[in-house]
């Protein structure tokens, strides 16, 4: 064998050897309770006012998510849209407006449309599209205009 070859042995099982050392021995045997015994401390002393804390916490993830679903007002005044709300009212519409007279169907023009908002709203949209494409297939153009209901009450007085 080589002297490269050796080396890269070596440094294979010198890896390991530290990897399972760190995983085994050192997490749960020293690190854990020392980390846990020092929040208790912590906690116990009323440094950390844990409800407070978590309820500081709770308050700001309801914001977000609050703000991501029906949107927020921006510094200034001015109301933004939230990304779900964004993709149901912009995305959906212009990929039903480009669809007609196209092959690629709902899903890809929707698709298409989302390309620039986050991961997240992709991904959302992602696993809806399928459903939605299966809802809309036997739809056929709208028509123009809706039908106008008659009344007829039977027998007219002349």
């Amino acid at each position: 064998m080589s002297q490269e070859s050796l080396f890269l042995l070596f440094m294979l099982a010198e890896g390991i050897f530290l990897i399972a050392l760190y995983q085994i021995y050192l997490v749960p045997r020293v690190i854990s309770p020392a980390v846990v015994s020092h929040w208790l401390e912590e906690i116990e002393s009323g440094r950390i006012n844990l409800p407070l804390v978590l309820e500081s916490y709770t308050g700001e993830l309801i914001g977000n998510i609050d703000a991501l679903l029906f949107g927020f007002t921006d510094k200034d005044g001015k109301n933004q849209r939230g990304r779900i709300q964004k993709f149901y009212e912009g995305a959906a519409g212009k990929a039903a407006q480009a669809m007609v007279g196209e092959k690629e169907g709902f899903a890809a023009n929707m698709l298409k449309e989302i390309s620039l908002e986050p991961w997240y709203v992709q991904a959302i949209a992602a696993k809806l599209l399928p459903s939605l494409e299966k809802a809309t297939e036997g739809l056929g153009k709208a028509s123009v205009e809706p039908p106008i209901a008659v009344y007829d009450p039977g027998i007219a007085r002349k």
